[in-house]
This record gives C-alpha cells, sequence and structure tokens, in this order.
C-alpha cells in the first residue's frame, strides 16, 4: 500500500486535468463558479479558468503535503500518524476531484443543488479531520498549533482530544445545514468559534500546566 499511495495520489489529480480537458471543447465560455447558501449560481467565470484552478490548487497542495513532514523541525512525530496524514491527503484529492466533477457537471447544463451535493462531503472530511486530530502528535503544520500546544506535549494532546469532539459536532451540523439553509450562517459562525475555544482552551491548559509545575518546585524548596 506505501509504494502505491503516492501513484495513486498523483494520478487522481492527473485525472482532475485530463477531465478539464476532454470537456473544455464542449462547455460555453462562462460556467458556473459560486454558489449561493440556497444552492443556486450567482457568479459565472471564464470557462479556461472554472476548469483548471480546482486541478492547479490540488497539485499544489498535494506537493505541498509531500514536502511538509521533511521540513518540519519535529518530523520525527510524524512516524505515529503518517498513515492517518496519507489518509487525509487521499480524502482531500478525492473530494476535489469530487467539486471538480460538480463545476463541470453543472457548466454542462445539468441541475447541482450545490449545497446538497457538497455539504455532505464536507462533512465527511471534517470527520476524518477529527479523527486525524485526535492521531496527531506534536508538529509545526497538522493540527491545532498554537503556542502553547507547540510548548506541551499534554497540553497538545487535550487540545486535540478536544478538537477531535467539536470537528464531530461540527461536521453534524454543517450536514444539516447544506439540507435547512437557516442554519447556514450559524455553521459558518461556529468555526469561527470553534477556533476561538481552542485556541483559549490551549492557553489555560498550559497556563494551568505551568501553575502546577511551579508549585511543585515551591514545595521541593
Amino acid at each position: 500500500m506505501e509504494r502505491i499511495f503516492w501513484p495513486v495520489v498523483f494520478l487522481l489529480v492527473l485525472l482532475s486535468f485530463a477531465i478539464s480537458f476532454y470537456f473544455y471543447p464542449q462547455l460555453p465560455e462562462k460556467i458556473p463558479s459560486h454558489w449561493n447558501a440556497a444552492g443556486e449560481i450567482d457568479a459565472y467565470t471564464n470557462k479556461e479558468v472554472s476548469l483548471f484552478i480546482i486541478p492547479v490548487i490540488t497539485l499544489l497542495i498535494v506537493l505541498l503535503f509531500t514536502v511538509l513532514p521533511k521540513v518540519d523541525p519535529l518530523k520525527e512525530n510524524y512516524v505515529a500518524f503518517m498513515s492517518y496524514f496519507k489518509g487525509f491527503i487521499l480524502i482531500f484529492v478525492v473530494f476535489m476531484l469530487y467539486l471538480h466533477a460538480l463545476t463541470i457537471a453543472a457548466g454542462l447544463g445539468f441541475t447541482v443543488k450545490m449545497n446538497y451535493c457538497l455539504m455532505p462531503a464536507i462533512s465527511a472530511l471534517f470527520l476524518y479531520m477529527a479523527l486525524l486530530l485526535k492521531k496527531a502528535k506534536r508538529n509545526w503544520f497538522v493540527g491545532i498549533r498554537t503556542p502553547w500546544t507547540l510548548s506541551s506535549d499534554s497540553v497538545w494532546q487535550k487540545t486535540h482530544a478536544l478538537a477531535s469532539k467539536l470537528f464531530i459536532l461540527y461536521a453534524i451540523l454543517f450536514l444539516f445545514a447544506g439540507f435547512f439553509e437557516p442554519l447556514f450562517l450559524p455553521a459558518i459562525i461556529a468555526i469561527i468559534l470553534l477556533v476561538i475555544a481552542l485556541f483559549a482552551y490551549s492557553y489555560f491548559e498550559y497556563a494551568k500546566e505551568e501553575k502546577k509545575s511551579a508549585e511543585d518546585k515551591n514545595r521541593v524548596l
């Protein structure tokens, strides 16, 4: 499996480019590029941009993913969760290919309710991210990286255990938001609050740890 992982990933990226070239002659000059919260098209872009922006972004991010573990000062920690990290890379590439296919289908004239089609996929992505967060060890690129999680293994573990649970809840909320438009804005606000909450939690856990450490030193003295 290890030997075929990267070939499969790059084959999927190549497939996204191949799809673009195949459908290029069949598409109008402008194709849908943005949908509102109700899943309705509200913007169009030149097909040259829409057909190749997703494959190019996917390729660049995959290349970045190949580099990050090698340049991370804590690269030895990746060994413990590399299989989950690679799983995320594969799921991300499949997600981008799916998004690309939806965009082309809309350009070809098919009715695509983007909220119904995309929200479950985003929810699945968040569910896997919850698993990745639970397994990730301290590093500079993957996970909830605050000054306090990067300074303490225990704070990292506690913060990511909480983050994993919150991401599962958020995935469920986002799934329902795809089918109930009034939930879309609260779902967007929820991710902002989630980030703030994890940032604050890591700080307070680190402060608690530092206080305990200081008290232990005072007892010894």
